[in-house]
């Protein structure tokens, strides 16, 4: 039974799987292909049984050999049996591991797609709490190990399973009073085996736990590189790193003086001499014959793979039970936004609404407090205040990267809830201060989005946003690679393609925020005019602190801590508002600007 969860993305691909517990999950995925897992199951047991028919067709010979009636004719018969047996139990342990592994290779990919597109569909009060070093550990390391976890590690445990279970039931059908011995054995082999993965799996969790907290802070410097070169921390985070290693090597010392201390394979030998000193007792009462000695021997033996090989089975399954915990709470975590896909889906006219809309970031005070004004189609709306005032937060509202703690907004009359987010992104194009590019070229960057746009379209965008003329000055213009986060480009150029990259879209909401902050004046003035031209129809909002912007705008909207202090044109707020004046006072050219239009 599936879990329903809230999401901003649903994977075309949508696995229907039981998140309730780690090994419900797994085999929600294994069911996918159930009829390889039921074919791996049931060559495992009839290899086990062709594998233990051997030693019975061994005794056997000795039995003939012993009573004197052993002929080249019934050696050879019982050769053959034994060649046929082994040859068969060849081929089925070949079909049977390509088997396991199509399947283990199969979840692997399953339960990486399912967790990319959870990733994908949960919402900002989600991701705001996640280390993206934690998270590339879960998605790498974590679902590898799921397939480890299968092929080999589920493999040899249940091969172990029927190995130990399939020669102890030949044991019974030798003579039943020879099973004493390996079943007290088997009662001993078991009652260490859980002892053992009680201690091994906290510490199996720890491993995991600091392997994940190595990656966080290995990406996060990395990242950060140019950062700590500037503050010359590289020792300080060679020291932290040092001490997280530690903390991962620490872990898996303790797990391997928790392996050392697995003796099954000498309580097995004890086992053995028991079961020979027994059987012998038995052959003397002559309750068995020599026969039924040597085949009973060599059953024996057959228990040493499963004992032995338990201990590299049992961490390996331990290891993708834990992996899979994990994943699964990146899988049930909460996300408040759902993607609505039978919402709303009219093309935006540009009638908005933010009513009584008060907003926090998870357990902070409120960013917003009452929060109210509406738009008109074709307006441009300035958010103006100082640095924390709320400017941001209301365009994340208004795209609905987070939902307002108290009020209502709306688009053109439907409250925000109730459109289908897929309808209200597409028309919408947010351009922030802190630019991500990706290491793709500049047209690939260009047409995120929008696979369908025509090289014309990428062309009169970026003449748009005056981006043009540089690219074509690059190596191989549009095709120009980039570099990792657009590492090749100065501020300017990275924000220039970030601004074609919006227009492309032909948004209905345009949100500029901060969007122009590394372009000279003279440039952010045609590109501006530009757009302005472009989509006179549509609404736009600029967040930015330039008043030689901010002054052509159609409506501004005065911020302070989270509140309104005043609404209207440029002209109306430097007459009325003392706070607006002293926002800008200190930039050169204002009284400039403001003189005239004031007198």
């Amino acid at each position: 039974m599936a879990i329903a969860q809230k999401s901003e993305f649903i994977s075309k691909k949508n696995y229907q799987t039981n998140k309730s517990t780690s090994i419900k999950w797994i085999f929600s995925h294994i069911k996918r292909n159930w009829y390889l897992f039921i074919l791996t199951i049931t060559l495992t047991i009839v290899n086990s049984i062709f594998s233990s028919s051997i030693p019975n067709l061994i005794g056997e010979a000795f039995l003939y050999f012993n009573q004197g009636i052993l002929t080249i004719s019934t050696l050879s018969s019982l050769s053959i049996q034994v060649l046929l047996f082994g040859i068969g139990a060849g081929l089925i342990q070949l079909i049977q591991s390509w088997s396991n592994e199509f399947i283990s290779q199969r979840l692997e990919r399953d339960s990486r797609d399912e967790l990319l597109s959870s990733l994908l569909g949960k919402s900002l009060t989600f991701h705001d709490k996640q280390r993206i070093g934690d998270l590339m550990t879960r998605a790498t390391g974590d679902v590898r190990q799921l397939n480890f976890m299968l092929s080999p590690g589920f493999n040899l445990v249940f091969r172990s399973i029927v190995g130990i279970i399939v020669p102890v039931t030949f044991m019974y059908l030798i003579n039943p009073q020879l099973i004493i011995i390996p079943i007290i054995y088997v009662i001993v082999f078991i009652t260490v085996l859980k002892k053992y993965r009680d201690k091994q799996a906290p510490v199996t969790m720890k491993t995991r736990i600091a392997a994940s907290k190595t990656q966080s802070r290995l990406n996060e410097t990395i990242s950060g590189m140019y950062v700590v070169r500037a503050a010359s921390e590289e020792e300080e985070e060679r020291k932290i790193f040092q001490k997280n290693i530690n903390e991962f090597k620490d872990a898996q010392v303790n797990l391997g003086e928790i392996q050392a201390k697995y003796w099954p394979t000498l309580i097995l030998g004890i086992f053995t001499i028991a079961g020979i000193l027994h059987s012998i007792i038995l052959l003397d009462l002559l309750i068995i014959n020599i026969g039924e000695l040597i085949s009973f021997i060599l059953l024996f033996q057959l228990l040493r793979f499963p004992t032995f090989i338990n201990i590299f089975a049992i961490t390996v399954l331990t290891l993708g039970i834990t992996a899979a915990g994990r994943i699964l709470e990146l899988l049930k975590g909460e996300s408040n936004i759902d993607l609505n896909p039978d919402g709303y889906k009219e093309t935006i006219k540009g009638d908005i609404e933010f009513k009584n809309i008060s907003f926090g970031y998870g357990s902070s005070s409120l960013i917003l407090k009452n929060i109210n004004f509406k738009v008109s189609p074709g307006e441009t709306i300035a958010l103006v205040g100082i640095t924390g005032s709320g400017k941001s937060t209301i365009t994340k509202l208004l795209s609905r990267l987070y939902d307002p703690i108290d009020g209502k907004i709306s688009i053109d009359g439907i409250d925000l809830k109730n459109w289908s987010i897929e309808a209200l992104r597409s028309q919408m194009a947010i351009v922030e201060q802190d630019i991500f590019l990706f290491s793709k070229t500049i047209k690939e960057n260009i047409l995120l989005g929008n696979p369908d746009a025509t090289i014309s379209d990428i062309e009169n965008a970026a003449k748009l946003a005056n981006a043009h003329d540089f690219i074509m000055n690059t190596t191989d213009g549009y095709d120009s690679k980039i570099g990792e986060r657009g590492t090749k480009l100065s501020g300017g150029q990275k924000q220039r393609i970030a601004i074609a990259r919006a227009m492309i879209k032909k948004p209905k909401i345009l949100i500029l925020d901060d969007a122009s902050s590394a372009i000279d004046s003279k440039t952010e003035d045609e590109i501006n005019k530009a757009i302005k031209d472009v989509l006179k129809h549509q609404v736009s909002f600029l967040i930015t602190h330039r008043i030689a912007q901010i002054r052509h705008a159609d409506k501004i909207i005065l911020l302070d801590d989270g509140e309104i202090l005043d609404i209207g044109d440029h002209n109306y707020l430097i007459k009325n508002s003392t706070r607006y004046r002293e926002i800008f006072s200190a930039y050169d050219g204002f009284d400039s600007l403001n003189i005239k239009e004031v007198a």
